[in-house]
């Protein structure tokens, strides 16, 4: 089996990317600023060493398709399929256990600045023989990471997505069925002008070169 990072991904698209920040950005920025976050995120699996390198995209289209063929030739491409994002989820976990990649640890696209130990941590819990999965809780309540062995579905089953308890019923229902859940630092998503500051700050302060597509998408635009 041959462990995997996979990041999470839509196409980007005016409107239906970054919806929120568009409120104060406008669509077009927020597409620019969602691509930034994106390049990013791909930095990110790139940098991450004996690991295989995935992109699982939404829409399911040809066009889709191409778009990320394009950014990433070199990762595994994965089309979400699913009625709800758990379902998609869980499609993914699916499909790339079927190609014998395990475990298999899920990041979003929304945390540009994660920094790359934190991914590395749940890799190294998902070595410990007790541990069935591995959540990176985030600030909103959510969560921005999800790494498991195999793909369990009780963990995308009644689960309110995009709300607040989005991680703490993640935790219940590993609970539910004893599994053995670890967890990594909490982490923070980009949904507001004030987190695209906090990012700035944040990254400027720890002297790494984490996020440098939306640091720069951020002082390019003024934002700080």
């Amino acid at each position: 089996m041959i462990p995997s990072v996979v990041a999470v991904a839509k196409q980007p698209v005016a409107g239906q990317v970054k919806t929120r920040m568009a409120a104060t950005l406008g669509a077009e920025m927020a597409r620019e600023l969602y691509r930034c976050a994106l390049a990013d995120t791909v930095d990110l699996l790139r940098a991450l060493k004996d690991v295989h390198p995935v992109l699982s995209y939404a829409p399911d289209t040809a066009a889709a398709h191409d778009y990320f063929s394009s950014l990433a030739p070199d990762f595994t491409l994965v089309a979400q399929r699913g009625a709800d994002l758990g379902e998609r989820l869980l499609h993914t976990f699916q499909a790339l256990h079927a190609k014998k990649f395990a475990p298999i640890v899920l990041i979003g696209t929304d945390s540009p600045s994660l920094p790359r130990s934190y991914v590395e941590q749940a890799l190294a819990l998902l070595d410990q023989p007790e541990t069935d999965a591995v959540l990176g809780p985030a600030a909103d309540g959510g969560y921005y990471l999800l790494g498991m062995h195999a793909p369990f579905a009780p963990l995308f089953q009644h689960i309110h997505w995009s709300t607040a308890i989005v991680a703490q019923q993640t935790r219940e229902r590993a609970e539910e069925h004893l599994l053995c859940l670890k967890e990594v630092p909490v982490w923070y998503d980009l949904d507001t002008a004030e987190d695209l500051q906090e990012l700035y700050r944040e990254v400027s302060r720890s002297g790494e070169r984490r996020a440098a597509h939306t640091c720069d998408f951020v002082r390019s635009h003024g934002l700080v």
